[in-house]
């Protein structure tokens, strides 16, 4: 039976360690579990390390991979950003699903999304949302995260992201609608999105990057090699840039 890739880490680049941690520490109540040259933390089975040298690449737009976490209850939560000034830049409601993305002190997003009733879904509260007139009281409380729920990866030529994650990778493809591809890790839901924002500084370090276990390295430098797709050999992996210009890292499954 073919082994899916995992989902085995993300990469978010920060400006300074302490601010980043005690960001983290202050507003989400996440300690790390090493520090030092990086800021380790547990997202289940996903390994997240902040890394010093992030620089705001100028780009204020969606754009770039984004993590995901689930919480219990978006207004707590939205009223928690609000009134402690952590700029959101998105939010919606939806049959099924709330959701907010906001900036760390980076300007790196990050999403915060609740599972819904579609049931007791009511389109007075989407408009209220989009026409700036919801009101959320203001929280002393951390946000609670209960975890890492998937990773949203930004596209601007939806196609070739989707032929990169898919064929190269090896992300199967489920569900698709308007213009968002969700695919498959062995751990994670990994959604493709479309945007037009272009990143002002694609090699200056910022953002988050994935890092993906596959079980055949040397499959997967094959599959680069023919397929024109630059990529950098590591200590234990390799480094390849998808369509929109995401670093990608590779390790090998244990």
């Amino acid at each position: 039976m073919t082994q899916l890739p995992r989902l085995a880490g993300l990469k978010t680049y920060v400006s300074d360690l302490d601010a980043a941690r005690a960001f983290w520490r202050a507003h989400f109540d996440l300690t790390p579990l090493a520090t030092g040259d990086t800021l380790r933390y547990a997202l289940g089975d996903v390994a997240w390390e902040m890394l010093p040298g992030g620089r705001f690449c100028g780009t204020r737009g969606p754009h770039g991979a984004m993590p995901v976490f689930s919480i219990d209850d978006f207004g707590r939560a939205r009223g928690y950003l609000i009134a402690h000034d952590i700029p959101i830049v998105f939010e919606e409601m939806m049959p099924g699903m709330s959701l907010m993305v906001f900036l760390d002190p980076d300007n790196n997003p990050f999403e915060l999304a609740q599972e819904t009733d579609p049931g007791a879904w009511d389109i007075s509260q989407r408009k209220a949302l989009r026409t700036k007139r919801r009101r959320d009281a203001p929280q002393a409380q951390p946000i609670r995260l209960l975890g890492f729920s998937e990773l949203t990866i930004y596209a601007h030529d939806i196609t070739a992201s989707v032929n990169f994650y898919r064929d190269v990778i090896g992300l199967p493809v489920g569900l698709s609608y308007f213009a968002h591809v969700h695919l498959v890790a062995e751990n994670a839901p990994v959604v493709l999105r479309t945007t037009r924002w272009r990143c002002k500084a694609p090699h200056q370090p910022h953002g988050t990057e994935p890092v993906f276990a596959v079980p055949d390295l040397d499959a997967l430098t094959k599959r680069l090699r023919a397929t024109g797709v630059t990529w950098v050999r590591r200590d234990s992996g390799l480094t390849a840039r998808d369509p929109a210009g995401i670093q990608v890292h590779f390790v090998r499954r244990s």
